[in-house]
């Protein structure tokens, strides 16, 4: 599995997103049509919040798998309910037999990866015919806030900056039928589209900042790539972006993404 997506500390990972993924979690476990009783794969699970959210829809069996071994222990400790497991594992190369899971879910994942065309057909290829095939993505087009907030401020003063914001909004996934256009790709029938929103809320700009510095993810990578001089600087102009001319407290920025899912034929 191939991604420039940094997965080395469940804890960081946990101010970045994982407190929000939490959150948006049960919609997309009932927009997917999780039905009591069905076994579940949970490709990319990360730190476990949306296994957690199947085992809550009262799946018969949850996998979670993911690439990256701290979030693994991350999860395993977090959630101990005995219908789930959880296993290191690619996403090119499922270790599962054909036709294993009712339902495959990815929230998060495939537009963090190289080829997500090559793990789309692994999650139809484990998912029985009839089944349903789903993932969520961020919408980079007009729901990215709190991220783009840093990424704006930071692009006049770093070319790394605006290089980052001109990849993320590259994405044709995170636009309008561009998730489901892979899923129609991976010859998933009655292939819908969706958008699931959230709100991200900081209790303070200190807050809000230590999502960045934790280190994790992309935006967290770049940051904590820079010199302290340069992370400094950013922050300035970060600052009143945030603030908006009050006093630093709490914020709150809407956060959508897009969600597809199809048929197994």
């Amino acid at each position: 599995m191939v991604s420039t997506f940094v997965a080395s500390d469940p804890d960081g990972y946990e101010r970045y997103m994982g407190r929000w993924s939490r959150r948006v979690a049960p919609l997309f476990v009932e927009w997917a049509g999780i039905n009591r009783g069905q076994r579940v794969l949970d490709l990319g699970c990360g730190t476990g919040s949306l296994t957690q959210a199947l085992v809550q829809a009262q799946a018969s069996a949850v996998t979670g798998l993911d690439a990256s071994a701290p979030y693994l222990d991350f999860a395993r400790a977090r959630i101990t309910d005995p219908t789930v497991s959880f296993e290191l594992g690619d996403a090119y190369v499922l270790p599962y037999e054909d036709e294993t899971f009712d339902r495959t879910l990815s929230m998060l994942t495939l537009d963090l990866l190289d080829d997500p065309e090559r793990a789309l057909a692994e999650m139809r290829r484990v998912t029985r015919r009839g089944g349903t095939v789903a993932g969520l993505v961020n919408d980079f087009r007009c729901g990215f806030t709190a991220f783009s907030i840093v990424l704006d401020a930071a692009a006049p003063l770093e070319p790394t900056a605006a290089a980052l914001r001109d990849e993320f909004m590259s994405d044709p996934k995170g636009w309008p039928d561009g998730l489901a256009a892979l899923f129609r790709a991976a010859g998933l029938d009655d292939v819908r589209e969706g958008r699931l929103s959230v709100l991200f809320d900081f209790e303070s700009f200190a807050d809000y900042w230590s999502t960045f510095t934790s280190g994790q993810g992309r935006v967290g990578r770049w940051l904590m790539g820079l010199t302290q001089s340069r992370r400094s600087l950013i922050e300035h102009h970060v600052r009143p972006a945030y603030l908006c001319g009050r006093a630093d407290g709490a914020r709150a920025f809407s956060t959508s993404f897009w969600v597809a899912r199809g048929l197994v034929p």
